[in-house]
Parts: structure tokens; sequence; C-alpha cells
């Protein structure tokens, strides 16, 4: 009895678990969230900000002195000197040496000072870059979010396409049936209704890759069973800004461009302190010592307290000749600041290229809505009028299913547009700092 309760117990807990297939359904909102605070990118740029942060602190630490402590233990046999007393003995020698000492710079040509304000820039920047890796996998989140919305409504058309299939078989059976059609008519509707399911798990295929790669982007656990939540392209904006506007407040709010002046602050301090290799040192030191031997009567410590040196001195170093590698890195440092300015517009340049583009596939799917709108609504008309035709025998299978092919054609040409001019809008609002995706 008790093997049996434990065999249900355990059955019990793996029926528990395989009942637990709740299913997640994340707005785009949701996604981009959850992107942001799980992205292993993301993720990365934080310990990167850490890093930096670290160095800074370390940084500011290098103002303060230096300390250590040091002893010593030594023996010696025969004629010697005892580093205690100093004095030139014959005999085996025991002793013990303690000192303290201390060390700091005073001035380096103000390198200390420079070099932290080199790193709270460097801190500055790495936040900035964190902004970057998010507005990346933001981007990317609408992106596949919205492909994937595509996919879902491509599965909604092909059912119905199948389901209008299904009722042309029907009246196509019951036709032939009596008599009305040939029975190559009927096969040509079978076929096309094969086709029709073939499509639908196509489609239904399609959007289920696409969720992968969006939930493969989220960093989300293989074993969540995750769905978008449904939204209508209706329900969406796509009112198209002036790409102008997008630029502008994309160049004032994206990191993009914040990065290169920053790095521009990072190299003036870079050059700074290699201006300052040409300037004198000047530093501070200070110790104390003591010692123990055993060539003196006197106790251990009654010696530490005789043998006590304390000692202090300034030390001035004044750079003569450095083979030129202060003027080398004086240089180097000017490079790099010219290097920066041209990557600067490079970025802007690749930045306004980026939004130009959104814009013209923005404008261009949008004017072709209309069109397309046309178009779809001719064909369905044109579908209709075959329908009816057929089911009057005005008109053979073969042409039916011609309409019916147009129809579909220009009901997935106008999907489409309408998923570009969506797409392409929703980048241009995320450029000008829109982020709320509901």
């Amino acid at each position: 009895m008790k093997y049996f309760l434990i065999i249900l117990l355990i059955f019990s807990g793996i029926n528990s678990k395989a009942q637990d297939t709740t299913t997640i359904k994340w707005s785009l909102q949701e996604c981009i969230n959850y992107a942001l605070a799980n992205n292993i990118q993301v993720k990365k740029t934080l310990l990167s900000n850490q890093t930096s942060d670290a160095n800074y602190q370390q940084q500011k630490n290098n103002k303060l002195p230096s300390v250590s402590a040091g002893s010593s233990f030594n023996f010696s046999n025969g004629n010697s000197i005892d580093p205690i007393t100093s004095n030139f003995v014959n005999q085996s020698i025991l002793s013990n040496s303690y000192s303290v000492s201390g060390q700091v710079v005073l001035y380096q040509g103000n390198k200390l000072n420079l070099q932290i304000e080199q790193n709270k820039l460097l801190v500055d920047q790495s936040k900035l870059y964190q902004q970057q890796a998010e507005n990346s996998i933001v981007l990317e989140v609408i992106q596949n979010y919205l492909q994937s919305l595509y996919y879902a409504e491509g599965i909604t058309i092909a059912q119905n396409a199948l389901t209008t299939s299904a009722e042309e078989v029907k009246q196509a059976q019951i036709k032939y049936d009596n008599g009305a059609i040939a029975q190559l008519d009927l096969a040509d509707l079978k076929t096309q209704y094969a086709s029709a399911q073939y499509s639908v798990v196509t489609a239904k295929n399609q959007y289920e890759q696409q969720v992968l790669v969006l939930k493969q982007l989220l960093e989300l656990d293989p074993s969540v069973n995750f769905q978008i939540q449904p939204v209508s392209f209706s329900e969406l904006q796509t009112v198209i800004p002036d790409k102008q506007t997008v630029f502008a407040n994309a160049a004032d709010s994206f990191p993009d461009l914040k990065i290169y002046d920053v790095q521009a602050e990072i190299l003036d301090k870079a050059l700074s302190i290699a201006k300052a290799g040409y300037k004198p040192t000047l530093s501070l030191s200070a110790g104390v010592s003591t010692g123990f031997t055993n060539s003196l009567n006197n106790k251990f410590a009654t010696q530490l307290h005789t043998n006590l040196s304390p000692q202090a001195g300034i030390t001035l170093s004044i750079p003569i000749f450095s083979k030129k590698q202060n003027k080398t890195n004086v240089t180097l440092a000017k490079i790099d600041i010219e290097q920066n300015k041209l990557d600067k517009i490079a970025a802007g340049k690749t930045l306004y290229t980026n939004i130009e583009n959104a814009w013209q596939n923005a404008v261009a799917n949008q004017s072709q809505q209309a069109s397309a709108k046309v178009a779809l609504d001719n064909a369905e008309l044109s579908y209709n009028l075959a329908r009816k035709k057929f089911e009057f025998g005005g008109l053979t299978a073969t042409d039916l299913s011609v309409s019916r092919n147009s129809y579909l054609a220009a009901e997935q040409t106008l999907l489409q547009t309408k998923y570009l001019t969506t797409l392409y809008t929703s980048l241009l609002n995320f450029y000008q700092g829109k982020q709320n995706f509901n």
C-alpha cells in the first residue's frame, strides 16, 4: 500500500507538470519591456557600465598615498656587517628588520585630475552605449513582432480561402451528381481545395517560425508557450511624420551621435594627459624602520625603540629626453581627435540614411495601399460574379480558380502594403522617441 501511494504521488506530479501548458500572450510593449530586462546584449552593456564605474572609482583613489609595510629575517655567519648596527663583526648574527613606508604624488602635470575627468566621461559614454544597445533590441522586437502580426493575418486569409473553397467543392459535387458539370471540373476544384489546405498549413508554419524568432530574441525559456497579442492593423498608427523632424529628434535624443560628442571630450583629455608628459613630477615619501639583532645585549623591545629610524623626502623628476615618446603621444592624440570627427559625420549619415529609407518605404507603401484596395475590391467583385456564373453553369471550374487566385493575390498585396506601412511608420515614431506601443 505504501509503494502504491508513492507511485501515485509521482505520477500525480508528472501529470500536473504536463498540464501546465499556460500560454502567455504579450503585446508589443510587453515584449519590448521583457527584452530590455532580459536580452543578453543589453545585460552585457550593464556589466560594461559597472566596469567603467569601477575604473572611475579607482582613478579617484589613485590620488591617495600608497602605504606598505615590510619585515625581514636574516642570518649570517663569520665576518659580516650587522644589518641593524652596521658594525663589522665576526660571529653568527640573527636579525629582524621592520619598516613602514608611504608615498604620494604631489604634482604630475595635473595628470591625475585629467585621468579622473576622463574616466568620468567614460562612465557617461558607457551609459550611451547601453542606450544604443537597448534601442537596437527595441527595433528588432518591433520588426519581428509586426512580422508575426503579418503572418497571423496571413493565416486568417488562408483559412477564409479554405472555407470558400470547401463551399465551392460542395456545390460542384452536387452539380456533378446531377450531371451539370464534368468530372474534370470537380477534380479541378478538389485540387484547389487541397492547395488551400496546404496554404493554411504553410501560413501557420510561417507564423510559428516567426514567433520562435521573436521568442529567442526575448531570451524566453524554450519551455514557455508564447504567443503574440492579436492586434488589427487598423488599430496601429500609420500617420507618417516629416523625415526632417524625425532626424532632428533622433539626433537630439538618440545616443548614436552623442557617443561621438562624449568621445571628443575624452580625446581632449587624452591630449592634455599626453602633454602632461612634458611636465615634471613631484612626489613625497616618508617611512620608519627598526630592527633587532642578537649581537646586542639589549632586549627585543628596547632594541626596537633604540633602532627606530624615521625618514622623509621629496623627489622631483624632470623629463629631459624620452626618445620623443611624449611628442609621439601628442601627435597620436591629435590624430584620434580628427578621426572621431570623421566617425561622427559617418554616423550622422548612417542615421539619416536609415530614417530616409524608412520614410520612403512608408510613403511608398501607404501610396500603394489605395491602388491595392481598389484592386482588391475589383478582384472581389469579379470573384463573386464568377461564383454566381459557376453556380448557373456559365463558367468553368478553371475560370473560377483563376478568378479566386486573382482575388487572393490582391488580398495578400493589400495586407503586405499595410504591414510595411505600419512597420516603417513604427520605426519612424521610435526614432522620434515615441516608445509607447500598446
